[in-house]
């Protein structure tokens, strides 16, 4: 019996991943790398730390150049991001049917902190577990057992919703159930025969369609 929901929260609760590639451009092209295409920059960015971003660039010297113009692009940028229509009927739903609803994410915590201020969402969250709360971020399974240590759930009373490899790798590590969340539009995010490789129980392109799980 599922008893929680996690969530991913960026490109799966929020409408965020093209002003990624806003962002992670700006601070690309600050350091002298301007000719990657959108799907260029999400395979050399997304699920990446900056400073593994400009190791793979060989330019680690430029990290906190490329870190202080990214972080100031999400800082400006996301101010106009919103979250995707279904998000927060699908939450109260979810609430309504006493289901746990955690953000399970690889984003720093004073990002989250900032998005919880924007999006109207706080009531429907019960824990956010950030990169910075764990030692081994997605794809390891440490944010999952941490809240299932938190929560006093087992794994397989839980299901990991979310966009990328790294949530769908991360859920089956931990022992969840895992959906991925792949709507027709993010065909210029990833390649969603690659990402069916990981495996994932459900594949889902509305987020609204999780409440058939409960």
């Amino acid at each position: 019996m599922i008893k929680a929901i996690l969530f991913d929260f960026d490109g799966t609760l929020a409408d965020t991943l093209p002003y990624y590639v806003k962002a992670y451009r700006q601070a690309l092209d600050l350091i002298g790398f301007s000719s990657y295409s959108e799907k260029e920059i999400v395979t050399l960015c997304f699920g990446k730390k900056e400073v593994d971003i400009c190791s793979t660039l060989n330019v680690p010297e430029e990290t906190t150049k490329f870190s202080e113009s990214y972080f100031a692009a999400i800082k400006q940028l996301f101010k106009t991001a919103l979250l995707f229509n279904e998000t927060i009927r699908t939450l109260s739903k979810l609430k309504e049917k006493h289901i746990v609803t955690p953000i399970i994410t690889f984003q720093y915590r004073w990002y989250m902190n900032m998005m919880m201020v924007q999006y109207p969402i706080d009531k429907y969250i019960d824990m956010i577990i950030c990169a910075d709360d764990v030692k081994n971020p997605k794809p390891n399974p440490e944010a999952i057992l941490k809240f299932c240590t938190l929560s006093n759930l087992n794994p397989e009373e839980c299901l990991m919703v979310g966009d990328s490899r790294g949530d769908i790798l991360m859920g089956k590590a931990a022992g969840a159930k895992t959906v991925l969340f792949h709507p027709d539009t993010y065909h210029m995010y990833y390649n969603r025969v690659e990402l069916q490789k990981t495996n994932p129980d459900f594949v889902i392109q509305s987020i609204e369609k999780v409440l058939k799980f409960v």
